[in-house]
């Protein structure tokens, strides 16, 4: 800017800048909170002119500047009309304890911003400015927020309100609210108070223990040493920062058994093509003050098959018990980088407009980046689901500023709440949705337990994996969690307590085999390669739009009605053990379709097939005609394939919509579990050399498939 104060033409000149950067707003009602600051206080914007009209004033003026590079991103109506609001809610949150309220009766304060608007509604086929998280469906009519500005931040008692501060505490410095300035270079003190700061004012409830089982026998092998630049074995008690990022397709330096005495060596990997992400974090570790790093591709020995599986069943504890996780969410490979560690690898993005007593910073949040976190490829990765969730605390990468969350605060750069508590976090939250808000640190009843798994299952499957190979090994931090939480048993991603309810997962799309093999090391010690069993949602790959789904609500929760029988990594058959089913008063009475006196299962020795990960149970089992149904979107089946019995005598294949498509088959169909009373769920499967593959589920009355005549009660091996 040519001067040091802002300037601004006629038309921008008649906003109240005093009001746009009022402090906070006293509150008399409860939280959570609808009331808007500006309600019968405040006109609810003011005109700024069209699009060619601000851009005609951009040189003499410092806030149509602003909004005008803003426009200039995007394709614009130069008709269209631009407005500010003069107050827009931001946040609800309660003051220190340190701070007296002269007012008894005020509950909360409103901290406010304000936001530029382009106005659509009244252009006709208008066709942009499309703003980053509009891109995808390029519907740009209504209204859009092209610019938002917040106050700088200044302490309470430099704000001199009566409302706020009293006589006695208006000469302290009682710290700062409001908008902060963002540096190029990250400021390490910065995220070191944050640090602090949940430490000793959070309380145990940010960072929970885990439990007794995992806490004692879940250490990492090896951690970096920041000070001395090699790996070294794990210390007791140790604390230590880990990493999650995305590999991409650049070359990683990895940790492998002909290497991994160089690695041990100090100074040894300042010498070595450390990825820049990776350089970085050790980097960063070291300015904060803390020693020790745990990165996955040098922290595990890659070609050693029993330490990587080792490692990868302790995913959960290692991230869970991590002091913090730093999330390289800006870049798509291992060299793009943490921005701001270094010199020059961030830019400056945020502008400024100061007046004579006050200042207004642009808000930079990773919100109004395409699709916030959620569209980087950090996001879109099955190997950082696990990551971010199992981690109590997260420091965050985007592009232009550096995040802290926690279980109990989330921070940012560019604005300064430190000091303030009980901050509602609804507008100002760790910007991407996870499930993590849902996952209890307490033993849960199998209905939420359900839940929980469904959620996660369902979050999990809508990311992406490079191999295949590691779809359950992505996932088996979060399961290894579930079972310690649950006192639980996983088998090839399914809870063992809810094993029947897991086992009735269907994709609602598209979905196929994908016929995995997975190394393992038998109880032999020798490595074998297994196929995923088709019964597991691990065997199949679908649309990520359309993950798995579970099958509950409407008819009732689902129960188990099979015993289910697993053959182990030892080859021995054992039993899954679920939980009763104890809310229908009629339990016990022993349902029409199963045989009274199902008959004891083989040994193992008995039977032709014994391949690890196939179930063994006795069902009922009937060869059925059949409509089997997909739907096709050109020359493609995009459709899940869905299955009704005993079709009427005068059905015709194809009836129907347009997009959909049907035969009649003859199918085999076995009862897994059931739903409610009177509801069973049903695996259609094939054969090959004696042994069933799942094909797809379908749920129907019990009192048609009593009508079927040719049932019969079989064991069946299912692989």
């Amino acid at each position: 800017m040519a001067s040091e104060f802002a300037k601004l033409c006629e038309m921008c000149s008649k906003l109240d800048i005093q009001r746009i950067t009022h402090l906070p707003h006293p509150c008399r009602e409860l939280l959570p909170c609808s009331t808007s600051p500006n309600v019968g206080r405040y006109p609810a914007y003011i005109a700024l002119g069209s699009v060619g009209e601000i851009k005609s004033r951009r040189l003499g003026c410092d806030l149509c500047h602003l909004i005008a590079e803003r426009l200039d991103k995007e394709p614009s109506d130069l008709s269209g009309e631009c407005r500010i609001t003069e107050i827009s809610e931001f946040c609800n949150f309660k003051l220190p304890k340190t701070v007296e309220v002269q007012d008894p009766s005020v509950t909360h304060f409103h901290l406010t911003q304000a936001s530029v608007i382009f106005d659509t509604s009244e252009a006709n086929l208008f066709q942009g400015p499309s703003l980053p998280w509009e891109l995808k469906s390029r519907d740009t009519r209504g209204t859009h927020y092209i610019l938002c500005l917040q106050a700088k931040a200044r302490s309470y008692a430099e704000a001199r309100n009566p409302t706020l501060v009293s006589t006695q505490t208006e000469q302290e410095f009682l710290g700062t609210i409001g908008g902060r300035c963002v540096s190029v270079q990250v400021n390490t003190q910065l995220i070191r108070s944050w640090l602090e700061q949940c430490e000793n004012k959070h309380g145990r409830d940010c960072r929970p223990s885990l439990p007794l089982p995992v806490e004692q026998a879940r250490e990492p092998t090896f951690v970096i040493d920041v000070i001395q630049s090699c790996l070294v074995y794990t210390p007791s008690q140790c604390r230590y920062v880990a990493l999650s990022y995305v590999w991409g397709t650049v070359p990683v330096y990895k940790h492998l058994e002909e290497n991994t005495q160089n690695l041990r060596k100090t100074g040894s990997l300042h010498s070595l093509p450390i990825p820049a992400t990776i350089q970085d974090a050790i980097i960063l570790v070291h300015a904060i003050g803390e020693r020790y790093l745990w990165v996955d591709s040098l922290c595990i020995i890659q070609n050693d098959l029993q330490m990587l599986q080792a490692e990868i069943t302790r995913m959960g504890s290692i991230y869970s018990k991590a002091l913090f996780t730093i999330i390289a969410a800006s870049g798509d490979n291992a060299d793009s980088g943490l921005p701001g560690v270094r010199r020059g690898s961030r830019e400056q993005v945020q502008k400024a407009l100061k007046f004579t007593n006050c200042e207004l910073l642009t808000v930079i949040d990773v919100r109004q980046t395409p699709g916030g976190l959620d569209d980087t490829p950090w996001a879109q990765r099955a190997w950082t689901f696990q990551e971010r969730i199992l981690s109590n605390r997260v420091l965050v990468f985007s592009e232009s500023q550096v995040y802290w969350s926690c279980r109990a605060a989330v921070f940012s750069e560019e604005r300064a709440l430190e000091d303030v508590r009980d901050i509602d976090q609804r507008l100002f939250s760790f910007p991407q949705k996870v499930a993590a808000d849902c996952l209890s640190w307490e033993p849960l009843q199998p209905s939420e337990y359900g839940d929980l798994y469904a959620d996660l299952l369902s979050g999990y499957r809508k990311r992406r994996l490079s191999y295949q190979t590691d779809i359950l090994n992505a996932f088996n931090g979060v399961s290894e969690i579930l079972a310690a939480l649950q006192d639980d048993t996983f088998f090839w991603g399914l809870p063992g307590s809810l094993f029947s309810y897991a086992m009735t997962w269907h994709f609602t799309g598209h979905s196929t085999r994908n016929h995995v093999l997975v190394p393992i090391v038998g109880s032999n010690g020798l490595k074998e390669t297994i196929p995923v069993p088709s019964w597991s949602w691990a065997a199949w790959s679908g649309d990520s739009n359309h993950p798995p789904f579970l099958h509950a609500g409407d008819g009732g929760p689902v129960r188990p009605v099979i015993d289910f029988n697993i053959v182990d990594s030892k080859h021995q058959l054992i039993r899954i053990k679920e939980r009763p089913w104890q809310d229908h008063p009629n339990d016990g009475v022993h349902p029409l379709w199963q045989e009274q006196e199902p008959h004891r299962l083989q040994s193992l020795t008995q039977c032709s097939h014994s391949q690890i990960g196939q179930l063994y149970f006795w069902t009922s089992f009937a060869n059925v005609r059949a409509v089997r149904r997909w739907r096709v979107q050109g020359p493609h089946r995009v459709g899940r394939v869905e299955y009704t019995l005993s079709p009427p005598p005068n059905f015709q294949p194809d009836q129907g919509p347009a997009n959909y498509r049907s035969e009649i088959v003859l199918q085999d169909f076995i009862v897994v579990a059931a739903r409610g009373v009177r509801t069973l769920i049903l695996l259609a499967i094939e054969w090959k050399d004696g042994v069933a593959y799942r094909e797809g589920t379908v749920a129907v009355d019990e009192a048609d498939w009593l009508q079927i005549k040719n049932r019969q009660w079989q064991l069946i091996t299912l692989g």
